[in-house]
């Protein structure tokens, strides 16, 4: 997950895990703590260990690149389920490794020597401990952590604060936590149970509300309340006096469409007039009143109202305004209004003071419903040419060479013929560069924000998509990742969700999938029960040990955050590892705790490393395997392991090449055989001689 500058916002520590979130499988109960926007886990299950917030098997290359091992630098093993010691570039932090690097270790520390933080970032939360000696891991305290680090603590459900003024005590609290307020500079208290944020701890005290509340003064109340001269704002969700529109609105109401206050009437013998902005003000009940400056609005006849100029709903020709008419004249002869200009997606016909609709998408027009004839488009179309043309939709338009993209909302024109240039996406799709790509098959996006798109599936080609884990509309059931109207023979499937699926299909990620048609058959070949029995021919999966068919049965080889069999302490996590592409099913675990597939074959560029448990670059040569990136741990066959390489075990160890080795003997069989013949020559003749 992706973090910017924030403030490290916690709860309490040892707080549970996101039931949505990357650590609810791999996490022990009740140990995770909220980082930002980032949540970490603080305790794996046995057999993880942190880093960088997540949990990673305690034998994976991550936990080796980290330095992680227990604190006399001994090797982790199965029972692991914390980092007690780490490696340089990394420091220790609540029972796990960080980057100083990357978030969230970054926002945590800005220096670390040794495999501890030597410099803490003291504005996002914490306080650099002052106590001598320190424990290590514990350099850098969280300002809401109130568990004795030698001597030292912060303060329960506090947000910002300074260190203690000597090596022990607890922290100055500055700033409490939202439901708490600062009642000394050691305790922030709670606040009422109907407020969200607050001054003290009465009901009369609030600040903002809890959801569904409206704060009316400094007490939080339910919709309904906000009567006696105030409307409920949805916006700011508190109740606005009449009087904050103007000070002679009487009574008043909340517009949705505008998203503002509306006076409905006024006192002091004035009249109402809310502009097309929404505006509301009271006016002077007379013909100028009304016009205003802007000339939006004229006043009803019977001097009872001010109404738009294109309002249409008077039966009274008088009162009656124009269609599409944006601002207009009235006279008190007893005449209807005459429009003086349009609305945005209408013509102005200057001979008959009239608006015409201009043609398909326009907002301006040099003619009437003529749809070549635009000047400017409405949102989520851009204008084919310059000038005047057609208006193309940005998502699925074509012509003239012009065309949409799929996914688009709203875009810019190209400046020739060709593609237009996205700036907003739809749901289910997100922006890359200046097009969309999609992030949900689900043409709903699994009901939109209240729905989850996070069931991941690969396909036949390599391709990772997601479907549907979540139904966000009541009545609609996750089937083969679509949100439907039909759960078929799927019982197990209740309103959002499934938990367990009929013969022929098997749970996924929430949802029911057959094995007869895609998405199902990316992953499962055979399944019984209601469980996947055998994995795809791609083997881009793997059968999860032990799975009943209320657990998810089948796990993808690249799957780092895994699927849980069991439940509560004796639930047992299995994963996959990251950038794995083909694998093996771990053995099935004895007792709770965590295990990884072991990985045969990886996304292009890595490899495995030895014995499966991560992917490495390894550009080592006449390496078998890497134990790390490009660091070998096997050599080819007549080769040896000297520092990370690879030397050949023969008798060559100058690192000579074969063509000068050859070029070498050739000259010693020349020397050797000059030697011979002299010698021969010399003995023969002279024994002659």
């Amino acid at each position: 997950m992706l973090l910017t500058a924030f403030y490290i916002v916690l709860g309490s520590f040892a707080a549970p895990c996101q039931q949505d979130g990357d650590h609810i499988v791999t996490c022990q109960v009740n140990k995770c703590e909220t980082v930002g926007s980032a949540e970490i886990c603080t305790e794996c299950k046995v057999g993880g260990v942190p880093v960088d917030g997540f949990c990673r098997p305690f034998g994976s290359i991550q936990a080796a690149a980290a330095g992680c091992t227990k604190a006399d630098g001994a090797a982790l093993d199965k029972m692991t389920a914390t980092c007690e010691k780490c490696g340089d570039g990394y420091f220790l932090f609540m029972g796990g490794c960080y980057k100083t690097t990357d978030g969230p270790g970054s926002e945590i520390c800005t220096k670390a020597e040794g495999g501890l933080c030597t410099e803490c970032k003291t504005a996002n939360g914490l306080f650099k401990n002052p106590a001598t000696p320190q424990k290590p891991g514990s350099e850098c305290i969280l300002c809401h952590d109130a568990t004795n680090r030698n001597g030292v603590m912060g303060v329960d459900n506090c947000l910002k604060c300074t260190a203690p003024g000597g090596n022990t005590g607890a922290a100055t609290c500055t700033e409490c936590m939202a439901g708490t307020y600062k009642k000394s500079d050691t305790e922030c208290a709670a606040c009422h149970s109907d407020c969200a944020t607050c001054s003290g701890a009465n009901q009369n005290q609030c600040t903002s509300c809890e959801t569904g509340k409206y704060l009316k003064g400094t007490e939080c109340v339910d919709k309904g309340t906000c009567n006696n001269n105030h409307y409920p704002d949805d916006t700011s969700m508190t109740c606005v006096a009449c009087t904050v529109l103007d000070a002679n609105c009487a009574t008043c109401s909340f517009d949705s469409a505008t998203a503002k206050g509306k006076c409905l009437t006024c006192n002091s013998n004035k009249i109402p007039r809310t502009t097309l902005d929404g505006t509301s003000t009271c006016v002077e009940n007379s013909y100028a009143g009304c016009q205003g400056a802007d000339n939006e609005l004229f006043m009803k006849e019977d001097q009872s109202a001010c109404l738009l100029c294109g309002d249409t709903k008077d039966v009274d020709n008088n009162n009656k305004g124009k269609e599409g008419c944006k601002t207009c004249t009235k006279s008190a002869d007893g005449s209807p209004p005459t429009c003086t200009a349009c609305l945005d997606g209408y013509f102005f016909e200057q001979s008959s003071n009239t608006c015409e609709a201009c043609g398909a998408n326009c907002v301006t027009c040099s003619a009437k419903t003529d749809e070549t004839k635009c000047k400017t488009c409405k949102e989520g179309f851009f204008l084919a040419g310059t000038g005047e043309g057609k208006c193309i939709s940005c998502e699925n338009g074509n012509d003239s060479g012009y065309s949409g993209l799929a996914g688009c909302l709203s875009c810019t024109a190209p400046a020739a013929p060709g593609p237009a240039s996205c700036n907003r996406c739809k749901i289910g799709y997100k922006l890359q560069g200046t097009t969309c790509v999609k992030t949900c098959e689900d043409t709903t996006a699994c009901g939109g924000t209240s729905g989850a798109c996070d069931a991941i599936v690969i396909d036949d080609k390599g391709n990772t998509k997601h479907y549907c884990s979540y139904c966000g509309d009541s009545g609609k059931f996750p089937i083969d990742g679509i949100c439907t109207d039909s759960k078929g023979t799927n019982a197990g499937c209740t309103d959002h969700i499934c938990s367990y699926c009929a013969q022929g299909y098997f749970l996924y990620m929430g949802g029911c999938y057959s094995t007869a048609s895609p998405p199902g058959n990316y992953m499962c070949k055979t399944a019984e029960g209601g469980k996947c029995t055998a994995v795809n021919d791609g083997n881009r999966y793997f059968i999860v040990p032990e799975a009943k068919a209320t657990d998810q049965s089948v796990l993808a080889c690249s799957n780092p955050l895994g699927t849980l069999v069991g439940t509560d302490s004796a639930a047992k996590a299995y994963v996959g590892v990251l950038n794995c592409s083909q694998c093996k099913a771990p053995a099935a675990l004895t007792e709770a705790g965590m295990t990884a597939a072991v990985c045969t074959s990886c996304d292009s560029g890595k490899k495995p490393n030895r014995d499966g448990s991560g992917c490495v670059t390894c550009s080592v040569g006449d390496c078998k395997s890497c134990v790390m990136d490009d660091v070998c741990g096997e050599c080819s066959d007549g080769y040896s392991l000297e520092g990370g390489k690879c030397v050949s075990s023969g008798s060559n160890r100058s690192g000579l090449s074969t063509g000068a080795i050859a070029g070498i003997s050739v000259a010693v069989i020349v020397v050797v055989g000059g030697l011979i013949g002299f010698l021969c020559w010399w003995f023969i003749c002279r024994g002659k001689a």
